[in-house]
């Protein structure tokens, strides 16, 4: 740890915090990925760092390090100066479609080489995509990725292909999540890239359920009651028969993504299907017909750059405090001067 030189602090998660920092040799700005050491937090590091050391990608975040110090361990990973919530939300920054559409094919592109390694992310959401300086986008935090089992497993083992079922953040998680499917693939990660595009365009969460129970609801109102053609072997879901639906009727994708392109509106609902077989998978997303339609997507070089320091622009101003009480009454008699 003495090899670097702590800067200011990124983030905070559940197990542990996120700050910048300077390697002393080189000068270089990383980010230090800090895990308290636990069973549960050791374990998911662990397969961060086996994920990350497995993906070379443009657009996955690069891990340059590991090491252990003082009953916690550290992942240096290149700085990446901000988030896509960050540049969503900017007021100053100016995202047209055709950038839009560069977000969502550097999104599928990394997703395409993940894929490609039987690396399931499992937690894909806006916080965890950052641009870097240079207006790329790069999918990041693997704390909850998983090395999938191949298909060539012997049909007799395929009982045995279980995976934990209380992944992914609520919003973006797929329905035979929230039905405690532990028998999934990468098709979940399909279903929270549908959820990350139609929320890029809209700049708000597609299905915001504040529960578990209100985001099952959310997604049966919006696709309908599950039938044995949109959604076979839906039973087979550990949690399914604990409930009962109303029926009602799947809202037209048009109706539920308005005033949004119609080839992203026909892509996202060709991502946000029960049935998780006949969600497109990454490298069909890819070919869809909405990344060759006008407006083109920018090219890289010409993508918005955040800011420096752009994190912190952002955050909530503190409430600035006069604890004197003639100063308080001062500004109050000020206000009230320039309104009379």
């Amino acid at each position: 740890m003495e090899s670097y030189k702590i800067l200011e602090r990124i983030g905070e998660g559940t197990h542990g915090q996120v700050v910048q920092a300077m390697e002393r040799s080189t000068g270089q700005t990383v980010a230090i990925k800090c895990v308290r050491s636990s069973d549960k937090a050791s374990k998911n590091l662990l397969r961060e760092i086996e994920s990350l050391k497995a993906l070379d990608s443009d657009y996955v975040v690069k891990l340059l390090d590991h090491f252990c110090h003082s009953f916690s361990l550290y992942l240096v990973l290149e700085f990446v100066a901000s988030g896509l919530p960050e540049m969503l939300y900017d007021d100053d920054i100016r995202l047209d479609d055709f950038h839009l559409k560069t977000y969502a094919r550097m999104l599928l592109a990394g997703v395409v080489h993940m894929h490609a390694t039987n690396i399931v992310h499992r937690d894909l959401k806006p916080a965890n995509l950052l641009i870097s300086s240079e207006g790329v986008l790069k999918i990041a935090d693997f704390s909850l990725s998983r090395l999938l089992l191949t298909t060539d497993v012997a049909d007799d083992d395929q009982s045995n292909r279980c995976y934990t079922g209380q992944v992914a953040t609520r919003r973006y998680r797929a329905p035979e999540l929230l039905f405690g499917s532990v028998h999934y693939d990468q098709s979940i990660d399909m279903w929270s890239v549908g959820c990350i595009l139609a929320e890029m365009q809209m700049k708000t969460p597609l299905f915001s359920g504040d529960s578990d129970m209100e985001q099952i609801a959310i997604v049966v109102h919006n696709l309908g009651t599950p039938t044995d053609e949109t959604w076979p072997n839906r039973n087979e879901m550990p949690d399914y028969n604990k409930l009962k639906f109303t029926h009602c009727n799947p809202v037209p994708t048009n109706v539920l993504l308005p005033d949004i392109d119609e080839l992203l509106v026909d892509l996202v609902g060709k991502l946000i299907l029960y049935n998780a077989g006949k969600r497109l998978n990454a490298q069909e997303a890819l070919l869809h017909p909405y990344f060759f339609n006008e407006p083109l997507p920018c090219l890289e070089h010409l993508m918005p750059k955040p800011p420096k320091d752009h994190r912190q622009k952002l955050l909530p101003k503190p409430t600035e405090v006069i604890e004197s009480l003639d100063k308080n009454f001062s500004c109050l008699y000020t206000i009230l001067d320039e309104t009379l």
